[in-house]
């Protein structure tokens, strides 16, 4: 009886899961809009318009006002720019020990 419901606990449990994968992976493929790219970058809504406008961050306008964004080509930007900054510290930093006196 035993093994039987533990049998059961885990058929449920794998209907969770692959209901959970195919939900993420329908959500994947499509577009996010101004509300969801704010949320999912962390972003407030007048500093992620304030990169849209000046075309830092990419985005699409299929009709010329409502924004949408590509949650791959968000990604992509994230960690594009992140890789850029830290290169930056670190050449900052080298700067900052070429600029001290012996």
């Amino acid at each position: 009886m035993k093994k039987d419901a533990i049998a059961k606990q885990l058929e449920e449990i794998k209907s969770l899961l692959k209901k959970k994968v195919d939900q993420a992976n329908r959500y994947a493929s499509k577009p996010l809009n101004f509300n969801q790219a704010a949320e999912y970058l962390g972003f407030s809504h007048s500093y992620l318009y304030k990169l849209t406008s000046r075309k830092i961050i990419p985005c699409h306008r299929p009709t010329g006002k409502v924004l949408f964004f590509n949650k791959a080509e968000l990604d992509e930007w994230i960690f594009e720019n992140r890789s850029q900054e830290s290169g930056d510290r670190s050449q900052n930093k080298n700067n900052e020990e070429e600029d001290e006196p012996p």
